[in-house]
């Protein structure tokens, strides 16, 4: 006789189907770790500080000399107003790179998204060679880049990893 089916999933599965899904619910467990970048938030200042230098210099250098074209207070203003917004969108993107980490995973916060991966499809950390962050490793030879843990941030990177490596010891399932 065929043993009857179960409707109810494992955990495993349940947590290879949230992974698979970047709208699953996260975690309602508290956050042991939260890692960021100080160099991408310096970077992100010196690029907005760049930004508005230029557009500043583009605004006032515009009308320096009579070209034939009629060069208005506007047509000024317009140049800031568009170093702004390039700077408002510089700064929102470099600075959101998050990685957050509790028992029942990892959530990841990059420029653009933030999904949640639970311990069970996590094969670690790494952090290659020459690469310029680390990755969180995945099945099927995949891995998501962890800007949050930029090797310019130095020692602070490599704390960051040993942290990291201490909770994925503590709550990663064993093979």
């Amino acid at each position: 006789m065929a043993e009857p089916h179960n409707p109810v999933a494992s955990e495993n599965e349940v947590a290879y189907l949230n992974a698979l899904d970047p709208h699953a619910t996260t975690t309602t467990k508290p956050w042991e770790l939260e890692i960021s970048s100080p160099f991408l938030r310096k970077l992100a200042l010196g690029w907005v500080i760049v930004v508005m230098a230029v557009h500043f210099f583009m605004a006032w250098a515009v009308d320096v000399e009579f070209t034939g074209v009629a060069i208005t207070g506007v047509d000024k203003l317009a140049f800031v107003g568009v170093g702004l917004i390039i700077s408002v969108l510089s700064w929102i993107a470099l600075t959101r790179p998050r990685v957050r980490v509790n028992a029942d995973g990892v959530e990841v916060a990059n420029i653009i998204g933030t999904r949640f991966y639970p311990w069970a499809v996590i094969y670690g950390l790494s952090f290659p060679k020459g690469s310029r962050m680390a990755r969180l490793e995945l099945p099927e030879f995949e891995y998501v880049p962890l800007w949050a843990i930029q090797s310019g941030d130095k020692e602070r990177a490599i704390r960051a990893v040993d942290d990291f490596r201490a909770l994925e010891a503590k709550y990663m399932p064993q093979d």
